[in-house]
C-alpha cells in the first residue's frame, strides 16, 4: 500500500493541540484500509485554492470560529470538543460535555467560518455576539476528506448556511449529512430554503458503497449560480438545480441527541468521533459564473427556458436555444455596478428600456434605460434597470419586458457563457 505523506508530516504546530492532550498511544492510528481514498493534490487542475486547513495539529484562527452558534446559548456551552490525531482534526462528544442548552439533551463540537447573533433559522436567543464573518464565499469548489461514525442518537456534518445579510439568506445545504440511523454507507444530501423564497426542499438518500465510520473518503460541492453538484470521491453523484444565490459559512460538526437521530443508547460509550483530515475551497480559475466584463452569455429565462433574442427593428423577444448570434449578448460594466448588455449581432446595439414595459435593442445608445445591474440571486442572476421606476427584465411566453420590481421567477436569468 503507498504511504500517504499526509499522514506521516509533524505538522507545523506539533503534536498535540486544541481541546486536551492526548496519550501518544491514541495519537497513532491503525493503518489505513486498502479501500480508503487518498487525499487529492492540493492543486486543482482549473480551479483556484482559495483557504484550506490541512488540520496539521491546530485550526487557523483566521478560518474557524470554535463556538456553535453562540448567540443561542451561553459561551461556556457552545465550545466544541476537538483535538488532532495523525493531523485531522477530531470533533467529540465526551461524557462530561456540557449539553447545548441546559433543558436539552443535545450536545455539539463544531467549527464554523462565520457568525453573528441570530445566525440560522428561527431559534433561541441568549446574548448578543459580534458578527465576525472569516470566510464566507460565494460558488466555488468546497471538499473534505473525513470519516464519520454510525452511533446511537449520533450524527457528523459538512455542510453550509447563507450568511444572512438580510432576511432572506438563510438557504441551508448538508453537503454530507451523515447519522447512526442511516446505517454505516448511506447519508443525506439535504438544501433546506428556511426563508429563502427562491428555494425548495430537496432531500436525497445517497448510498456510498462503502463503509464510512472505517475509512477516510472525500466528500464535496461545486456551486454555481443554478446548481450545486455533489462530489464523492472525485466522481459527481447528484445534483441539485437550485442555488444559493449568496455568501455562505461553512460547518463541520458532530451532534449528538440532535432531535431527529433516535436515542441515545446508554451503553453506548463515548467519546463519539467525526475525523476530518482537511477542509480545502475552492474559486474558479476563470472568474467563474460571475459575470465577467466583456464576456459574452446567452441569456436563458429561468422560468420559460427560453433565450432572450434580438430579434428584427429593435424587437428583443424570447426564443429557444439556437446557434445564431442573435442570442449572443456581450456584458460590460460601464460604470460601477452598472453593465450594457450589448447584442452580437452587426448593427444590433444595447439592451434598452422604453415606455409602458418595452425592452429593445438600440444603435449602441448608453444612458439610464440602457445601464442594468445584475444582481446574484437563487438560480441565477436578477437584471435591473438603473432608469427610475423601470425595474427588473422579465421573461412571459416569448415576450420580454420590464416590471415595476416584483422579484417572481420570470426575472430569474441564467448566464450562460459563450
Amino acid at each position: 500500500m503507498a504511504i500517504d505523506p499526509k499522514r506521516i508530516k509533524l505538522g507545523r504546530r506539533g503534536l498535540f493541540a486544541g481541546g486536551g492532550a492526548l496519550a501518544l498511544s491514541a495519537f497513532l492510528d491503525a493503518p489505513a484500509s486498502a479501500a480508503e481514498m487518498p487525499p487529492n493534490p492540493l492543486e486543482k487542475p482549473g480551479w483556484i485554492l482559495d483557504r484550506h486547513d490541512e488540520f496539521d495539529g491546530g485550526l487557523d484562527p483566521d478560518l474557524w470560529i470554535t463556538n456553535y452558534l453562540e448567540s443561542r446559548t451561553p459561551a461556556w456551552r457552545s465550545e466544541a470538543r476537538y483535538h488532532f490525531r495523525n493531523n485531522a482534526l477530531v470533533l467529540r462528544i465526551d461524557d462530561d460535555q456540557p449539553t447545548y442548552y441546559s433543558d436539552n439533551p443535545m450536545k455539539v463540537s463544531s467549527i464554523q467560518t462565520g457568525q453573528r447573533t441570530g445566525l440560522h433559522k428561527d431559534n433561541r436567543f441568549d446574548h448578543s455576539i459580534p458578527t465576525d464573518m472569516r470566510y464566507t464565499p460565494r460558488h466555488g469548489y468546497f471538499e473534505i476528506r473525513a470519516k464519520s461514525s454510525a452511533r446511537s442518537g449520533f450524527h457528523t456534518a459538512f455542510w453550509m448556511i447563507g450568511r444572512q445579510d438580510t432576511w432572506e439568506q438563510r438557504g441551508e445545504l448538508d453537503i454530507m449529512e451523515h447519522a447512526g440511523i442511516h446505517g454505516r454507507s448511506r447519508f443525506n444530501y439535504n438544501l433546506f430554503p428556511w426563508s429563502d423564497p427562491n428555494l425548495s426542499n430537496d432531500t436525497q438518500s445517497i448510498g456510498v458503497g462503502f463503509d464510512m465510520t472505517t475509512e477516510m473518503h472525500i466528500y464535496a460541492v461545486e456551486w454555481n449560480s443554478t446548481q450545486m453538484k455533489l462530489y464523492i470521491d472525485n466522481q459527481l453523484r447528484h445534483t441539485i438545480n437550485q442555488s444559493l444565490g449568496y455568501p455562505a459559512v461553512f460547518l463541520l460538526g458532530a451532534y449528538e441527541n440532535a432531535g431527529w437521530t433516535g436515542d441515545v443508547d446508554p451503553d453506548d460509550p463515548r467519546p463519539k468521533e467525526f475525523v476530518v483530515d482537511y477542509f480545502r475551497a475552492y474559486k474558479p480559475g476563470d472568474g467563474g459564473d460571475d459575470p465577467q466584463s466583456g464576456r459574452t452569455y446567452k441569456l436563458r429565462n429561468a422560468s420559460t427556458g427560453r433565450y432572450l433574442d434580438a430579434d428584427a427593428d429593435g424587437a428583443v423577444i424570447l426564443e429557444s436555444s439556437s446557434v445564431y448570434d442573435d442570442q449572443h449578448w456581450t456584458l460590460t460594466e460601464s460604470e460601477p455596478g452598472y453593465w450594457t448588455i450589448d447584442n452580437v449581432r452587426s448593427g444590433r446595439g444595447n439592451l434598452d428600456t422604453q415606455p409602458g414595459g418595452e425592452v429593445i435593442w438600440n444603435d449602441g445608445w448608453v444612458g439610464d434605460d440602457s445601464l442594468w445591474a445584475i444582481e446574484p440571486v437563487s438560480g441565477g442572476f436578477r437584471i435591473g434597470n438603473k432608469y427610475g421606476g423601470r425595474g427588473y427584465l422579465y421573461g412571459s411566453g416569448s415576450s420580454v419586458g420590464w416590471n415595476t420590481g416584483a422579484t417572481d421567477a420570470n426575472t430569474v436569468w441564467e448566464l450562460e457563457r459563450q
